[in-house]
C-alpha cells in the first residue's frame, strides 16, 4: 500500500491556466500552498500542454482568438501578454511566464506528479489520490476536496469512418503535433469545423499544401464588424439564454457533450477573413469513406490525398476519477455549478464546450470560494 505523501484541504489536479488561477485564488482567500492546498501536474515543468504547442501559434494571434489570457495577478507582475512580442511563439512565452507566476505567488506546484486514481475512504470524508512521483514511486494524497483541471488536450478524439484503417497516408491529430512542416506541398484532408481546424488550414496553406476541408455541418464564423464598429469575441454567454440553459442541462444530466465547434463560432480575424476571400475556408461537407490513397465525400466526389489532419478535439481527461463512479454508462460526468452532482467533494474546471481562456479563468476564481465552503462543511 502506498504511503501518505500529504494531507490537504484542497487538491488540484492540473496546472494549466485554470489550475494556477484556482491556486492563486485559494491563496488570496487565506489558504497556504502545500499546507492547505496542493497543485499536482504531470508535466515536468511549468507550461502544461502549451510547452508542446504549435510552432505557428503566436502570442498576438492566440490573444486575438481568446486562446490565452492573463491569469489573475499576472499583469501586476509585469508579465501581461501585451508586454511580449506579438510574433513570439506561445510555446516559448507561456512556460517562462507561468514559471515566474508560480514562484511569485508561492504556488509550489508539484510538477512531474501524475494522478493515477481517486478513491473514497471508508467511514472518512477525505478522498485518496494515488499519485506517481517523478521517480516512479507511488504515494497517496488525502484531500477534503479534489478539483480536476486537466482539460481535454491529453485525450485527442479521432472519429471512425469506413476504410480509415486501410488509408496508407499519414494521420495526425492537431492535439498531438507541434508542427505540420512534414506535410509541406502535400494533398491534405483536414477534418473538423472548429478553431483548431481553421488554424491548421491556414498553416498548411502557408506550407504550400493542397487542402480539402471536411465538416459535419457548415462552419460557423463570427459576423464581421459593420460600419467600422469593433465587435467583441463571441463567448458562450452570447449564445442566448435558451441555448446556454440547454448546455447547462446537458452537463448537469451527464449527457454526451456537443463539440466545441457546435457551440462557439470561429473568430473572424483579418487572417480568417482573407482566407475566406481566397476560397480556402470552404467545407466540402461530411466524409463517406476512405480509400488507400483517397477520400470519398458524402456528395460522391473523390479526392486523392496524401495525409489526414484530424482537428476533432478531445475528450475530458477524467480517467483517474473512474473509481468514484461519477458518470453513467454511455454518458459524461454530471456537473452543476462546477461540482459533481454525485460527489460534492469533486470539482471541475475547463469542463464543457465553448469556453475561451478568460471564461475558464473566471470560473476558476469563482470555484475557489465554493471549494473553501465545502471543506468547512
Amino acid at each position: 500500500m502506498a504511503e501518505l505523501y500529504r494531507s490537504v484541504d484542497v487538491a488540484v489536479i492540473g496546472a494549466g491556466a485554470s489550475g494556477l488561477a484556482l491556486g492563486y485564488s485559494l491563496s488570496a482567500l487565506g489558504l497556504e500552498a502545500v499546507r492547505d492546498y496542493l497543485i499536482i501536474d504531470d508535466h515536468p515543468a511549468p507550461g502544461a500542454t502549451w510547452q508542446h504547442g504549435w510552432d505557428w501559434a503566436t502570442v498576438g494571434s492566440s490573444v486575438r482568438v481568446g486562446e490565452i489570457a492573463d491569469l489573475p495577478g499576472q499583469r501586476e507582475l509585469g508579465l501581461g501578454f501585451e508586454h511580449f512580442d506579438v510574433d513570439a511563439r506561445v510555446r516559448d512565452v507561456i512556460p517562462e511566464v507561468w514559471a515566474k507566476y508560480e514562484d511569485a505567488y508561492g504556488l509550489f506546484v508539484a510538477h512531474g506528479v501524475r494522478a493515477l486514481r481517486v478513491d473514497e475512504k471508508r467511514r472518512n470524508p477525505e478522498l485518496r489520490i494515488t499519485i506517481a512521483l517523478p521517480g516512479g514511486q507511488l504515494r497517496v494524497i488525502e484531500a477534503g476536496v479534489v478539483v480536476n483541471a486537466t482539460g481535454s488536450w491529453s485525450r485527442p478524439f479521432v472519429p471512425w469512418y469506413p476504410g480509415v484503417d486501410r488509408f496508407e497516408g499519414a494521420q495526425l491529430h492537431l492535439y498531438q503535433v507541434s508542427s505540420l512542416s512534414e506535410l509541406a506541398g502535400q494533398r491534405v484532408l483536414v477534418v473538423g469545423a472548429g478553431r483548431s481546424a481553421v488554424a491548421g488550414l491556414l498553416e498548411l496553406e502557408r506550407l504550400g499544401a493542397h487542402t480539402v476541408w471536411s465538416t459535419l455541418r457548415d462552419p460557423q464564423f463570427e459576423r464581421p464588424p459593420q460600419l467600422g464598429l469593433r465587435r467583441p469575441r463571441v463567448l458562450v454567454g452570447d449564445l442566448g439564454l435558451r441555448r446556454r440553459q440547454r448546455l447547462e442541462r446537458m452537463v448537469e444530466r451527464g449527457n454526451w457533450l456537443p463539440s466545441d465547434a457546435s457551440v462557439r463560432a470561429v473568430p473572424l480575424t483579418r487572417a480568417v477573413f482573407g482566407a475566406q476571400r481566397r476560397g480556402l475556408l470552404v467545407s466540402r461537407g461530411p466524409l463517406l469513406r476512405f480509400e488507400s490513397d483517397a477520400v470519398v465525400l458524402a456528395d460522391g466526389s473523390r479526392e486523392p490525398i496524401d495525409a489526414v489532419v484530424w482537428a476533432t478535439g478531445g475528450r475530458e481527461a477524467t480517467g483517474h476519477l473512474r473509481p468514484l463512479g461519477l458518470r453513467d454508462v454511455g454518458g459524461s460526468v454530471k456537473v452543476r455549478a462546477g461540482w459533481s452532482r454525485r460527489d460534492p467533494r469533486v470539482g471541475f474546471l475547463t469542463y464543457g464546450p465553448g469556453l475561451d481562456a478568460s471564461e475558464s479563468l473566471d470560473r476558476a476564481v469563482g470555484l475557489a470560494e465554493s471549494a473553501i465552503d465545502r471543506v468547512a462543511d
